[in-house]
């Protein structure tokens, strides 16, 4: 590579993160600290805030000096750690899958049998796991899935961030879609005192917008870098014979077993973790592995994972920043007052836009939605606009822009086992985040306009 090429290559992940924590400890300074009182909503299931209660408190700001310390407490606190262990027990395990030949002997089946028809594959994947997410309110859970995407995308001959796209903004489509979704929509409208999951039919609405919208989208550029070589076309796959398919069947299964236990049983990310971790083992006895091979691969695979793991401690720093200045809440209130003076015709598109912004700090749907909307049900009540407008609007705000957040687990995760960075995946996804934002723009025009 040239000096020429060296200096335009787009600054590294750790770059832009070490970037926003050094903004992130000057606005602790710059901006008041205030907070919410808060107390526990047994209809909602969440530790809510007390609407009208923010108060200035006293400034605690965070000197750049202490950023490296909040880097290790990042990473050995909070949740951060158990999703740094998850990633790393994943990629091993995936690793060993991989290894085996049998995903991509199965890709390349698949592939051969659509022949001229391999574009649908893109909106199958979409579709499918867009279920994921307006059903389960399946996110960061997502990452299992993604090699499975990476090695279908690769079999036709797309490049790894294709295979991201098509497992995420599937899954992501869903979850803004969030028709059933309990962590977004359910809990938006226990807090509304809404009766569960009403006003579905403009949410199946959107859903019928984002998914071909989305599909589209990814196919375009996938064929865009097709054409241009940006990746090199996958080495001849593996022939599908007997071992093959008993890894297939375990990776299935473990799947099967992890959507059951997600759904049903409530799983988080140790079941999840230690499900893969057995598959990993079984898989690679059933591909013929002896003991070493297997620790070998397991432990390729995590050394893979450790730019991701850093990655994953300086966006949960970036949020320890942000709550240790105590700010975040002095942020919410503004842009809701914000909101409270735009003119009438512009209020639900100010609460949307105000939750798109909100999104940025807080990328848990259920947690943007206990800071949200207690706020947003008695100034939707103030302004005469209806509960199910302002659960929308927190709908939309949180779902569409959810994957450009760089303390977003789900993408720092997603990043971290893909291998993509955080500019490349900018670039890939912004102009998609324009499209979904006219969509959010249009879809609370029309909750207005048919009084929704």
């Amino acid at each position: 590579m040239s000096r020429a090429d060296e200096g335009r290559r787009a600054p590294h992940v750790f770059l832009i993160l070490s970037a926003l924590l050094l903004a992130a400890s000057a606005l602790t300074w710059l901006v008041p600290s205030g907070s919410y009182e808060r107390v526990f909503d047994g209809a909602a299931g969440q530790t809510v805030v007390v609407p009208g209660s923010f108060a200035y408190t006293e400034p605690s700001p965070v000197a750049p000096w202490r950023l490296p310390l909040l880097i290790f407490e990042a990473l050995s606190s909070g949740a951060a750690p158990r999703l740094t262990a998850f990633v790393f027990l994943l990629g091993g395990a995936f690793e060993i899958i991989l290894d085996s030949g049998a995903v991509a002997a199965l890709c390349a089946w698949v592939v051969r049998r659509a022949r001229r028809g391999r574009a649908w594959i893109v909106p199958a994947f979409v579709g499918v796991f867009s279920v994921f997410g307006f059903t389960m309110g399946l996110t960061t859970a997502s990452i299992i899935f993604l090699p499975l995407g990476m090695a279908a995308a690769q079999s036709l001959g797309y490049d790894r961030r294709t295979g991201m796209a098509m497992v995420m903004l599937g899954t992501n489509a869903g979850f803004a879609a969030g028709i059933y979704n309990p962590f977004s929509v359910g809990v938006a409208q226990a807090i509304a005192e809404l009766p569960l999951y009403s006003g579905a039919w403009l949410r199946w609405l959107l859903l019928a917008v984002l998914v071909p919208a989305t599909s589209v989208y990814i196919i375009r550029r996938a064929e865009r870098s097709d054409r241009t070589g940006e990746e090199a076309a996958p080495e001849p796959a593996p022939q599908l014979g007997a071992r093959q398919g008993a890894v297939l069947a375990l990776l299935l299964g473990t799947l099967a077993l992890v959507v059951w236990g997600v759904g049903s049983r409530g799983w988080g990310v140790g079941e999840i973790a230690a499900a893969f971790l057995v598959l990993g083992v079984l898989g690679g006895l059933a591909a013929g592995f002896d003991g070493n091979r297997i620790c070998a691969s397991l432990v390729a695979g995590c050394r893979k994972m450790v730019p991701g793991a850093l990655t994953i401690a300086l966006a949960a720093a970036l949020r320890l920043v942000l709550a240790q200045g105590g700010i975040l809440d002095t942020i919410v209130h503004g842009l809701f007052l914000l909101v409270e003076g735009l003119p009438a015709w512009a209020q639900l598109l100010g609460m949307f836009y105000a939750n798109v912004l909100l999104d940025l700090p807080i990328t848990s749907g259920s947690g943007h939605a206990a800071v949200a909307m207690p706020l947003m049900v008695p100034l939707a009540d103030a302004l005469s606009l209806s509960r199910q407008s302002a659960v929308l609007a927190f709908q939309l705000g949180d779902g569409l822009v959810n994957l450009i957040s760089p303390v977003s687990n789900t993408l720092v995760g997603c990043m971290a086992l893909s291998g993509v960075s955080y500019p490349k995946w900018l670039r890939y996804f912004l102009p998609l985040v324009g499209f979904y934002l006219a969509v959010g723009t249009a879809f609370m025009l029309l909750a207005g306009a048919v009084g929704y």
